[in-house]
């Protein structure tokens, strides 16, 4: 008999068909066990749905309804989640085979962390791309979000349960909310480097990036930085932005 605690996979998902299967493939070929695996689609209309029922034997819960953006598909599979422990899935991204099981050990073995965190390897036009997760965070995260890489958290149920989960007003930041939220209220988290995300690369828009600065702003004057200090930071990677923008055109 398995005495490994259970551990729930959340995916959700839009019109994402060209995509899903990898992601859905990822989770089977996980080295761990038990998963229990929920996906929570946002009604769509591309093939997505008929990919899901392919699947519909290694899914535990598909659920493919309206709803109100990411942040409310997410909270909807962490409602649903019975697992010790819970992943999110983004429809893009696919775990390494050994994700789950190192994330697992590493909490396990750290009883009084909230979560785990790695590396994502992002897929781009000019090849892979590593960005490394920071043990040391303290400095930036009441500016920012800093680089935990949100898509590689494995974290406590009992977290979500205690803090809450992700509030819908934000549409980009709303890791960035949560994990300070919690922050700030003394969890703490641990880095791993042999915890691993594959993600596509593909550039968020400038509208999207401009949503995601204001947004920073706004959760972290919510949670007590100096406005004064949080609009000059802000004022910074908007001329980054800029910068790195014209740069790419020459």
């Amino acid at each position: 008999m398995n005495s490994n605690p259970l551990v729930s996979i959340v995916t959700v998902c839009f019109n994402s068909k060209n995509t899903i299967a990898r992601a859905i493939q990822s989770v089977i070929d996980q080295t761990y066990l038990p998963i229990e695996y929920i996906v929570i689609d946002g009604f769509s209309t591309d093939g997505t749905v008929e990919i899901l029922n392919k699947f519909k034997n290694n899914i535990d819960i598909i659920i493919s309804e309206k709803d109100n953006g990411i942040s409310d598909a997410f909270n909807k599979g962490i409602k649903l989640a019975k697992g010790e422990f819970i992943q999110l899935l983004n429809a893009d991204d696919v775990l390494d085979k050994d994700k789950i099981k190192n994330s697992v050990e590493l909490l396990l073995s750290n009883p009084t962390k909230a979560l785990v965190y790695g590396d994502i390897i992002k897929s781009e036009k000019r090849g892979k791309n590593k960005i490394s997760g920071i043990e040391n965070y303290n400095s930036k995260i009441n500016y920012v979000m800093p680089k935990v890489n949100h898509p590689t958290f494995l974290v406590r149920s009992d977290i979500y349960k205690k803090y809450g989960m992700f509030d819908l007003k934000y549409k980009v930041s709303m890791d960035y909310d949560w994990f300070l939220r919690i922050h700030r209220l003394g969890e703490e988290s641990i880095y791993s480097p042999t915890i691993k995300v594959f993600v596509e690369g593909g550039g968020a828009s400038d509208a999207k990036a401009t949503t995601g600065f204001n947004e920073c702003r706004e959760i972290s004057i919510k949670h007590g930085l100096n406005p004064i200090k949080a609009n000059i930071y802000f004022i910074m990677r908007h001329l980054k932005q800029i910068i790195y923008k014209i740069i790419g055109i020459r």
